[in-house]
């Protein structure tokens, strides 16, 4: 059972929470926690978020999911300290390193200090914004492949299940899941539509390889 010391209203996690919040606790019920700090005594955490306070029993917590076996490799064409970092994060994020790689190739071509004319910097083209929803260095090589496999996790989670749910995915991290949302399916945008077409054939290109 929780044990409320402040709103917990204020500490459960929806979109927009998590983004102030350092980190999230996941319980057993499904519930979502934002915390900037996390003292565990005993049995008892001691979680806080902007000020509010809420004591949770260790038991409610979930484990942390078993890491899965993630199938695929990268393209003998990425350079190798590019390879070092798409592996781990597929792996991390239960995607394709195609996929990955796919995306990579089609925002940056692998070039590191890309950055495109409308500001989406590094390998995985992280506006800054993103980067900071993400808590990313978006400079930072390594944080900007992190915050981008991240990011397509959680689009290819929203939209599964869904009608071409990986081209919606796709659709949402070159033009916004509000666009997506909006236009209930891919967005009538030449830039996005070309975009979407040419992640997609690549990635189908890396998997038969």
């Amino acid at each position: 059972m929780l044990r409320v010391v402040g709103l917990v209203g204020v500490l459960a996690m929806g979109a927009a929470g998590e983004g102030a919040s350092s980190s999230v606790l996941l319980l057993k019920n499904g519930q979502r926690i934002g915390y900037e700090s996390l003292i565990r005594e005993g049995e008892s955490l001691f979680v806080r978020s902007g000020g509010d306070s809420l004591v949770i029993a260790a038991s409610e917590v979930a484990p942390p999911p078993e890491p899965m076996v993630v199938q695929g490799s990268v393209g003998k064409e990425v350079p190798e300290p590019v390879a070092r970092l798409i592996v781990p994060n597929a792996g991390k994020h239960n995607l394709r390193p195609e996929l990955i790689q796919a995306v990579m190739e089609v925002e940056s071509g692998y070039q590191v200090r890309a950055r495109s004319r409308v500001g989406a910097i590094g390998l995985m083209q992280l506006m800054p914004q993103t980067a900071r929803h993400l808590g990313v260095n978006a400079h930072d090589p390594v944080q900007n492949v992190e915050g981008g496999a991240r990011l397509l996790d959680i689009l290819v989670s929203k939209y599964d299940g869904r009608r071409n749910g990986l081209a919606l995915a796709l659709a949402a991290y070159n033009a916004g899941e509000g666009a997506v949302d909006r236009y209930g399916g891919i967005p009538p945008y030449r830039e996005t539509r070309d975009y979407v077409k040419k992640v997609l054939r690549r990635f189908r290109e890396l998997v038969k390889e």
